[in-house]
């Protein structure tokens, strides 16, 4: 395993994204949302999606220059259409208007219709967080995940996420799939020669892979079984019903060609600004007084008690120093990008 550092990875991605027409601040918004991921230690939703990213634009999936078009839904609600633009660029223009949105009305809500894959939903949440506000990020996605008891995908992982910041630098941030674990996590287990865990996906035939030491993928588990099946039903709706587009089962896959087709991909970003449900002082440090009650409970096993972010945000400190792992293969990738400048 190798490690390079942020800043070049930094500068790798953005040039790399600025040949292929992005403006520079749509360009920094990607460059930002991968490294930014990767240093948190969610390698999954990090750099590694950068390849899948260029072949959308070079292909023509993803559009550099797209033209986001803005609808007004009420005091506070807006809808973006995205254009085709690439996740990253759509959800942070569309996350940034939520929190404008909160400052003015208390609560900020914008859906996004016509995107990609946004990467990592609490790229978006920490970034309203940084604001001031707390942040919801939801997204469908390509259907991978079987309903409970079913054995063939009809649901996306559907991720959603909440961040909020406490006293004293605490932070609350939890980003979730709401299969049992991402696809991307699987894929990276089968690349890499490693175990599946049982629970985390079927045989086309509907029996656990991991138990049947399966060498095809049928689909993905929910989430706690049924449970769930709920949330990532709640996050369909919160996203293709509100902003019109096609249901998970009716997305092209984010790694499978054609590269040239829009996916049609919808998301949605709620901010709540705290000032306007009472003290923010006082929010922050009670959430900063939960978050220290938790760490502090016994276990009586080895591992400690931990909140969500706790171990995101060690990784970043780590990373920062050290630089972020990458396999040979992903160092050659990042060394062929720097030569094509």
């Amino acid at each position: 395993m190798i490690r390079l550092p942020p800043e070049r990875l930094r500068r790798t991605i953005r040039q790399a994204l600025l040949r292929r027409g992005l403006s520079p601040e749509h360009a920094d918004f990607v460059t930002d949302g991968l490294v930014g991921t990767s240093l948190r230690g969610i390698d999954t939703h990090g750099i590694r999606l950068l390849p899948t990213y260029l072949a959308e634009l070079d292909g023509g999936r993803a559009r550099a220059r797209p033209e986001l078009t803005w609808r007004a839904g009420g005091r506070s609600v807006r809808a973006l259409d995205a254009g085709g633009a690439l996740g990253l660029v759509a959800g942070t223009v569309a996350c940034r208007e939520a929190v404008v949105l909160a400052r003015e009305n208390g609560v900020g809500a914008v859906s996004v219709a016509n995107s990609n894959h946004f990467g990592a939903a609490s790229v978006y949440t920490l970034e309203m967080a940084r604001q001031g506000a707390l942040g919801l990020s939801f997204t469908n996605s390509d259907a991978l995940v079987a309903p409970a008891g079913g054995r063939h995908p009809l649901f996306g992982t559907n991720p959603l996420s909440l961040a909020v910041a406490g006293a004293d630098g605490e932070l609350f941030c939890v980003d979730m799939a709401t299969s049992q674990v991402a696809y991307s996590k699987v894929k990276s287990h089968r690349e890499r020669g490693l175990p599946l865990e049982p629970g985390w996906a079927l045989t086309p035939e509907g029996r656990d892979a991991a138990i049947a030491d399966a060498t095809e993928i049928g689909a993905l588990q929910p989430l706690g079984g049924y449970k769930g099946q709920c949330l990532g039903m709640i996050v369909e709706i919160l996203c293709t019903l509100l902003a019109g587009m096609p249901f998970d089962h009716e997305l092209t896959h984010l790694y499978a060609p054609p590269y040239d087709a829009p996916r049609q991909v919808a998301h949605l970003f709620l901010a709540f600004d705290l000032a306007a449900f009472g003290d923010p002082e006082a929010f922050r440090t009670r959430l900063a007084g939960l978050l220290a009650l938790v760490r502090e409970q016994e276990t009586g096993a080895a591992e400690r008690v931990i909140n969500p972010g706790d171990l995101e945000r060690e990784a970043e400190r780590e990373r920062e120093r050290e630089g972020i792992p990458v396999s040979d293969e992903e160092a050659a990738f990042f060394a062929g990008l720097e030569g094509e400048g």
